[in-house]
């Protein structure tokens, strides 16, 4: 199932640069190609040492320092909230949410791609921001809907001034949704929640609300895309290989949701080794691009303030001097001992590197095994032609004429 040729031909280039030049290269002037594992954990954590958030804007027009606060602050006060949304309870919450939004695409013609990242967003809406008004939902899942429509966008075209405006006044009315939510639960008048956005409240004196909009906002432009990508390409590998759809069905189907729930990583092995494969194989974004903050020396180039260089965990995925076979799709290559597994930790990053790693990477990776029990043990999927379907390279990995019908199991 190839990518479209101009696509390819991109790809094809800088897999083979990366081969020639083992992976670090000058892509153009001032822009550096970091494609070798242990080169990108570097770069990375060298660039992102200094975690100090800006200052906040009415600082900046006062052109006053605002009090110093660490990304990490936050980072941190998000992972223990994560702990506790990612029990049993939330967990089961998760599911209850998707199995809701699958229910309600039944049996009509859908285009599989939109299903399946429409399915994984709302979803997870509420655990960035839980409790909100039927209207203020309403607002947020429409700048959610944009943004995905924006990301499968396959052909590049000028926006109009009227799109452009519309675009504006769509994220305009989220922020405004999430900066009554954080002023509403700081003075009381609306509850606290079990979300990310509650921790921002606590940070509130020291973040400045528009600094602590800026973050939770930044969440919700995260999950808009490469949860959605994941689940879309699980679809894609799911439909094409029925003896792995087989063996999914054989071990979810034996597992009482009560069990899946408390630890769905541990008691779905089979189930976890093929979600594993489809972030390896597949891994949204494509392509990644960092401006340089501070002058950064690596062993074969050298970096300097205001540069920018690349990152790329689909490269490093497709690596032959990392992975064998790298272009085969095989679960079973996480088996332990298995020769065409990874080489090294650095070698599989499908959530980012550290210190700007995804929280989430945890309640992602569980979010696409619920998803294969759903559509293993409830659900069927029927792909309309199989034969025409292909993945694109676009900004992230996207199956294309992905059309079909979701019908509840007999």
């Amino acid at each position: 199932m190839p990518a479209s040729p101009e696509e390819v031909d991109i790809l094809s280039d800088l897999r083979a640069r990366c081969h020639a030049e083992h992976g670090v290269f000058w892509m153009r002037e001032g822009e550096l190609g970091v494609f070798d594992p242990e080169a990108a954990q570097q770069v990375n954590a060298a660039n992102f040492k200094d975690l100090t958030l800006p200052d906040r804007l009415v600082d900046l027009l006062l052109r006053r320092r605002s009090k110093q606060v660490s990304w990490k602050q936050v980072r941190t006060a998000w992972i223990a909230q994560l702990r506790r949304l990612t029990d049993a309870e939330g967990i089961g919450g998760l599911a209850a949410r998707m199995d809701a939004l699958l229910a309600e695409r039944l049996d009509r013609p859908l285009d599989l791609v939109w299903a399946a990242q429409q399915v994984c967003t709302q979803a997870l809406v509420p655990v960035v921001v839980a409790g909100l008004s039927p209207a203020d939902r309403r607002r947020l899942l429409r700048d959610q809907d944009y943004k995905l429509r924006r990301l499968l966008t396959l052909e590049a075209k000028r926006e109009t001034f009227r799109e452009a405006a519309r675009s504006i006044l769509i994220q305009v009315g989220g922020g405004l949704v999430v900066r009554r939510e954080l002023r509403g639960r700081a003075k009381g008048r609306r509850p606290r929640q079990l979300d990310l956005t509650d921790p921002i409240v606590d940070l509130l004196p020291d973040l400045g609300m528009d600094r602590a909009v800026d973050a939770v906002t930044a969440v919700l432009t995260a999950i808009a895309g490469p949860p959605g990508s994941a689940a879309a390409c699980l679809v894609y590998e799911l439909t094409r290989r029925p003896d792995w759809m087989a063996r999914l069905t054989s071990e979810l189907a034996a597992i009482p949701p009560e069990q899946l729930h408390a630890a769905p990583t541990r008691v779905a092995p089979v189930t976890h080794r093929f979600v594993k494969e489809v972030l390896r194989m597949w891994t949204p974004p494509l392509l990644m691009t960092r401006g340089v903050r501070t002058d950064i020396d690596l062993e074969r180039a050298s970096l300097k303030t205001g540069q920018r260089y690349f990152l790329s965990a689909y490269l490093i995925h497709h690596d032959p001097r990392h992975w064998q076979d790298p272009d085969v799709f095989d679960p079973d290559r996480w088996l332990s001992g298995a020769e065409n597994g990874p080489c090294s930790g650095a070698s599989y990053v499908p959530f980012g590197w550290s210190p700007r790693a995804c929280i989430g990477a945890s309640l992602g990776t569980i979010q696409l095994i619920l998803l294969c029990h759903l559509l293993c043990t409830r659900y069927r999927v029927q792909v309309d032609d199989p034969e025409a379907v292909r993945m694109a390279m676009v900004a992230v990995p996207l199956p294309r004429h992905l059309q079909g019908m979701i019908a509840r199991m007999a």
